[in-house]
C-alpha cells in the first residue's frame, strides 16, 4: 500500500490554500510552492508538490468535464455517476504510476 503523502497529511486549511495557489499559477511554479510550504513549517519536497499539482489538475479537469456534461443534460444521472467514477479512477491510476516509478519499476 502506498504511503500517504506529506501534503495529504497537512491540515485541511493549509492544503486548501496550497490548492488555491496552484490553481492561481496554472498548476506551475512548483519550486515556489514548495518553498512556501517550507515557510509554513511543512517539509514537502518539490516532487511531492509536483505530484499533488498533477493530481489536482486531473481532478479539476474531471470536475470541469463533469460540470459541462451535467449542464448539457442534467437528466442523465447514470452518465454523471460514470464520469465521476472515471475521474476518480484516473487520479488513482496517476498515483499508482507515480508510486511504481518511485520504487523503480519503470
Amino acid at each position: 500500500m502506498p504511503r500517504v503523502s506529506v501534503i495529504d497529511q497537512m491540515p485541511k486549511e493549509l492544503r486548501s490554500k496550497l490548492n488555491e495557489r496552484l490553481r492561481e499559477t496554472g498548476y506551475s511554479n512548483i519550486i515556489e510552492h514548495a518553498e512556501w510550504l517550507q515557510a509554513q513549517g511543512v517539509n514537502a519536497s518539490r516532487s511531492a508538490v509536483g505530484r499533488h499539482s498533477a493530481e489536482l489538475k486531473a481532478r479539476d479537469r474531471a470536475a470541469s468535464s463533469i460540470a459541462k456534461d451535467m449542464s448539457d443534460d442534467l437528466s442523465d444521472r447514470e452518465a454523471v455517476d460514470l464520469l465521476l467514477e472515471l475521474g476518480s479512477m484516473r487520479v488513482k491510476e496517476k498515483r499508482i504510476l507515480d508510486r511504481l516509478e518511485e520504487i523503480g519499476y519503470f
